[in-house]
């Protein structure tokens, strides 16, 4: 098998035809062989989730509120063991959140008891 057919195998596979060869099952970004390093990367469907939100300090908080949309996905980059998540406005530098899946569940334990706290049901 030339090195080609290689890379043709394993796209047909679903595998991206890096080194790694690797895919997570919950990947859904497209894979080249010509992809550069840095870009050679897994990246699950984004949420994209409509919320109200303050760039900056101030007071009152609500002073700085304003609607935008945030994406929440998970990414991967090819052979590395480490699945982060991220949360990222689509419009904006900020707020942006990358978090391992370890920090991404003690978020969202906490945010629930914060939910559970205040009496409004998740």
């Amino acid at each position: 098998m030339t090195g080609g057919d290689g890379v043709r195998a394993a796209a047909q596979a679903g595998r991206p035809p890096w080194p790694d060869g690797r895919c997570p099952p919950w990947c859904t970004r497209e894979h080249a062989a010509d992809d550069h390093p840095e870009d050679r990367y897994h990246q699950s469907e984004p949420a994209l989730l409509p919320v109200v939100a303050g760039p900056a300090d101030t007071v009152p908080v609500t002073a700085s509120l304003r609607p935008l949309t945030l994406v929440v996905r998970a990414g991967r980059h090819d052979a590395d063991d480490r699945t982060w998540l991220v949360v990222e406005a689509t419009e904006a530098a900020r707020p942006r959140m990358v978090l391992t899946v370890e920090g991404a569940r003690a978020l969202a334990e906490a945010l629930l008891a914060q939910l559970d706290a205040v009496g409004v049901d998740g």
